[in-house]
């Protein structure tokens, strides 16, 4: 009977072993404008890429057509929001949200998952990005650019 029960239950569990899952590197940012407060204009964010991993061949299941980007805030304030837009080059998937952002609490750093292939050729990446800062009341930094590039892996080494 504990061997029926094993393998059932290793069989059950080899359904979800599967799963890939990553802890968003951001959180949403929620505007509260307020009559009492007054509302100062944040300066342009300085934006740096700490780190890019791309995507590789492997099981998809276990995160391996993940590619990873971490910006570092190197002028980080609180109660401030960030919104990232590609201003030239291209990404076969979407990196950036459509949404206001801010770096989850006790950090500086926003790190974005996408959809990078399983492949062990990758293509080069080389984004011009537009950075906004926003404060509680909505309003809008200066835009800064920050630039994103990755050799990318050619296809015969």
């Amino acid at each position: 009977m504990k061997i029926v029960i094993g393998i059932a239950l290793a069989l059950f569990l080899t359904r979800y072993a599967n799963a890939c899952s990553f802890a968003p590197g951001y959180q949403d940012f929620l505007m509260a404008p307020s009559i009492y407060r007054k509302d100062l204009k944040p300066e342009p964010p300085k934006i740096s890429v700490k780190e890019i991993r791309r995507g590789e061949k492997g099981d998809s299941g276990m995160c391996a057509d993940a590619g990873i980007l971490v910006l570092k805030i190197d002028n980080f304030k609180l109660n401030t929001g960030y919104s990232f837009t590609v201003d030239s080059g291209v990404v076969e998937d979407r990196i950036f949200p459509e949404k206001y952002i801010a770096p989850v609490p006790g950090s500086r750093e926003l790190k974005f998952v996408w959809l990078d292939r399983a492949s062990y050729f990758q293509e080069p990446i080389q984004l011009k990005v537009k950075v906004v800062a926003i404060s509680l009341g909505g309003t809008e930094s200066q835009p800064s650019y920050v630039n994103i590039k990755d050799p990318g892996r050619p296809r015969f080494r």
